[in-house]
């Protein structure tokens, strides 16, 4: 229309062609400030979901790395404690030369009972001692095929014979009466004897276990006014926490042992002929 406007007045185009141009530059500007905003948005919450997404591939990719690593770890520090635990116990095995022991695995653990891979098809019999290279664990009460099961000091039907190792006061350990119940006591400590708290418990001769094995120490005593006191002792050993035990098959005792008390000394005196052939004033002679 201003095209037309211009050729019935003789205007020059190039005059009109400028105020179209200047009329749709203005109309125009707005718009295209809009475009470009909202391009710009675009691209932003574009770049935003591709970076959310590649931050959240290299954060999986990151936590599988990391539990990996961690897995990794857990094993290396479960088989050092597990190569840890059998270099000590071996070397236990061979420290003991004189017991005849035999490793069982331990497979449950109740209530102060312990269930062990070995039964009477091994040879196994009760009551067998069980022992670990820290001290007493409990003795075996019933023998099946193919496992067996032992009592501990978290059971009350586990009674050992002995002794305080400092001064050898005597006295028996009987199981904790409770398995929440951390502590056994050990009775018939005369009043007069001495002992005191943190003293060693160990396995006096009259027991099944080999004299001196560890069985606890004492926690904390308790003077009645009665014949006989009572002491507290905590074990050496949590049977809860135990892979492994010995097995006593055996003790074998030492040769002084064996070979008996030694023979007094010679005073110069000559023993009397067996049989005795001296006359009567020799023999009763002062």
């Amino acid at each position: 229309m201003l095209s037309l406007a211009s050729l019935a007045m003789g205007t020059q185009t190039l005059l009109i062609r400028g105020g179209i141009h200047s009329a749709v530059s203005i109309t125009k500007y707005p718009f295209l400030k809009i475009m470009n905003a909202a391009e710009g948005v675009v691209d932003y919450a574009a770049g935003i979901v591709f970076s959310y997404n590649a931050a959240h591939e290299e954060a999986r990719v990151a936590r599988e790395r990391l539990a990996n690593v961690m897995q990794h770890a857990s094993e290396r520090g479960e088989l050092l404690s597990e190569n840890e635990r059998l270099r000590r116990l071996l070397g236990f095995v061979r420290n003991e030369q004189g017991l005849n022991l035999e490793p069982v695995a331990v497979i449950e653990a109740f209530k102060g009972h312990l269930t062990i891979d070995r039964g009477s098809l091994h040879g196994l019999a009760d009551p067998m001692c069980a022992v670990t290279d820290e001290g007493v664990v409990g003795v075996v009460t019933q023998v099946d095929i193919l496992s067996s099961n032992l009592i501990t000091l978290h059971n009350p039907e586990c009674k050992i014979s002995a002794m305080v190792e400092r001064n050898r006061v005597r006295g028996i350990v009987h199981g904790s009466s409770s398995d929440l119940s951390r502590y056994c006591t050990l009775r018939y400590i005369d009043m007069k004897d001495d002992v005191k708290r943190n003293d060693l418990v160990v396995a006096s001769p009259g027991s099944m276990f080999p004299t001196g094995f560890p069985i606890g120490r004492i926690a904390e005593i308790d003077d009645t006014g009665s014949l006989w006191k009572l002491a507290y002792v905590e074990p050496v050993v949590d049977p809860y926490r135990l892979d492994e035990v010995f097995i006593l098959r055996q003790a074998v005792a030492p040769p002084d042992e064996m070979a008996g008390p030694p023979a007094p000394e010679a005073d110069g005196s000559v023993a009397p002929p067996v049989p005795d052939t001296r006359p009567l004033q020799q023999r009763y002679a002062p």
